[in-house]
């Protein structure tokens, strides 16, 4: 479909059925026969079901698998292309369309919301504007952007939107970003329950700015490190936009679910739509590196096999001839266990959130900042608060696995090993007098690490960006050869409804930002 022929007023009401997490908000006792009015309070909470479905369902899926967390399960089949690296053109169709019908409704709440002088939602409209665009640049390359959600004869009725360069969408990302910040200064009256982020917290809105355009700032490391570092600069130079997320308890950008029976994770959702059947396995990529690394997260986003204490991964795409038994499935905290098996109530995959950004991912961002040089501070304690606030992200989900909290564990078994005797992980010695590169590879590879089967796509999109882990291995049930998917295929509707469409792009051939030598 052409991502300008949808109307807005249409996606509110349709949301309903689409996203039954909506329910609570949607729910009016109106004429049948009379026309719905969007309004702020259905706009954003609508626009970010979209986005949050979009992330947590196809691309969480595609991430987790080019980033090697999770493989096909040898007892089904539902994403065999994936592993083959061979996805159909219409692979991500479905994501394709949610996270434009989300900017649709973004660019809708902030001429509205303008409309009212209601500062603070043009800003968040802004800002998941931005976010969501970066998400599609990230995924597709070019993509339309100056001319796109100008579908309606009121907005121009540009039905045929033309491709802009990433570099293109990137600036404009950062131009978004300036005005959001402008207009969170101005304050006003804010969102409340509607924002499923932030509950209209401007302060945490901040935040979020800062720490978006820190990540497109740090985007750019590779193939513009002048104007990256020169972004990074000035964004610390301000003391409004040198807080970002981590700074406090409750920083983490996320959709949460699961507080009724009709508000699942869109992940579990799709895993329900498709018979309860266990389509993810653990792929020994991780499960191999976080055994040998001691990291007490092996038991967070990994079940053991089966009546046993041990874990076992499955080799990237090996799921032909092999028993279904015998494996480690991803567990409930990452709403990855299609049948819900955990040990106690409290958590299962219908209530796990779907992640915007983190606070790991965060301070990860502001390590590895440090660690290049592009602004002053201590890269070796901000590694350290890295992992700790990934182990802090997950507490209470660490006391449900071991049954006590992880406090001093972090410390003791895992930096220091001194429980285990067998010293740390090798991934938590941080090279503090070693080269930017080495400082780099770790603190990318425990970002990694953080984000299995959690931020499966901005884990995918780091390693095309820097290559670390540097020990992914090519699926041994790829089509292409020895080589790995660098982007997502345009969706069918494009080349056959856009007629300004640029034509089909393969699946290994690298977005913009990707500029680094080697196969990522």
């Amino acid at each position: 479909m052409s991502i300008n022929k949808k109307i807005t007023i249409l996606a509110v009401l349709g949301i309903a059925i689409g996203f039954s997490s909506c329910k609570k908000y949607l729910d009016v006792n109106a004429n049948p026969n009379g026309a719905a009015v969007p309004t702020v309070k259905t706009l954003l909470p609508a626009a970010q079901l979209y986005l949050g479905s979009a992330q947590g369902v196809d691309l969480e899926i595609a991430g987790s698998f080019f980033a090697q967390y999770w493989t096909q399960s040898p007892g089904a089949s539902q994403y065999h292309n994936l592993d083959q690296y061979a996805p159909g053109q219409d692979a991500f169709s479905t994501a394709w369309s949610n996270l434009y019908s989300a900017n649709e409704n973004f660019f809708q709440l902030y001429k509205l919301a303008d409309s009212q002088k209601a500062a603070p939602y043009m800003a968040i409209s802004l800002l998941m504007q931005a976010y969501t665009f970066q998400l599609i640049t990230d995924g597709w390359g070019d993509v339309p952007f100056t001319q796109a959600l100008k579908g309606q004869y009121a907005d121009g009725h540009v039905v045929n939107p033309k491709y802009d360069s990433q570099m293109v969408v990137y600036n404009g990302i950062l131009a978004y970003i300036d005005s959001a910040n402008v207009l969170i200064a101005k304050g006003g009256t804010t969102p409340g329950a509607d924002d499923l982020v932030y509950g209209g917290d401007m302060v945490k809105w901040q935040e979020f700015s800062n720490t978006l355009a820190l990540r497109t700032y740090m985007r750019m490391s590779e193939i513009n490190p002048t104007a990256a570092a020169n972004g990074v600069a000035a964004l610390y130079a301000n003391a409004t936009t040198a807080v970002f997320i981590g700074n406090e308890a409750g920083d983490d950008a996320v959709i949460k679910y699961g507080f009724n029976a009709a508000n699942s994770n869109p992940l579990y959702a799709e895993e329900t739509g498709l018979q309860n059947v266990q389509n993810f396995v653990g792929s020994n990529t991780c499960i191999d590196s976080l055994e040998s690394n001691n990291d007490p997260r092996l038991y967070l986003f990994y079940e053991p096999v089966s009546g046993s204490s041990s874990f076992a991964g499955l080799a990237q795409g090996l799921y032909n001839g092999i028993a279904y038994t015998g494996y480690s499935f991803p567990t409930v905290y990452v709403a990855g266990d299609a049948q819900n098996l955990n040990k106690t109530t409290a958590f299962n995959s219908g209530n796990a959130p779907v992640n915007f950004i983190t606070s790991y991912e965060s301070i990860f961002l502001q390590a590895e900042a440090v660690a290049r040089g592009w602004t002053t501070g201590d890269d070796q304690a901000l590694f350290y608060a890295g992992i700790n606030a990934s182990f802090n992200y997950y507490a209470a989900q660490l006391t449900d696995v071991y049954g006590t909290p992880l406090t001093s564990s972090i410390d003791s078994d895992y930096l220091y090993g001194t429980a285990l005797g067998s010293g740390p992980g090798y991934w938590t010695v941080y090279p503090a007098t070693g080269s930017v590169q080495q400082k780099v590879q770790f603190i990318i590879t425990q970002k990694w690490f953080a984000m299995c089967g959690n931020q499966g796509f901005e884990a995918w999109t780091e390693w095309r960006r820097t290559g670390y882990p540097n020990w992914l291995t090519y699926s041994v049930s790829s089509i292409i050869g020895n080589t790995f998917p660098k982007r997502l295929t345009y969706p069918s509707t494009e080349s056959t409804v856009n007629s300004a469409f640029p034509g089909l792009k393969p699946l290994t051939q690298k977005v913009w930002w990707d500029a680094g030598t080697g196969d990522h």
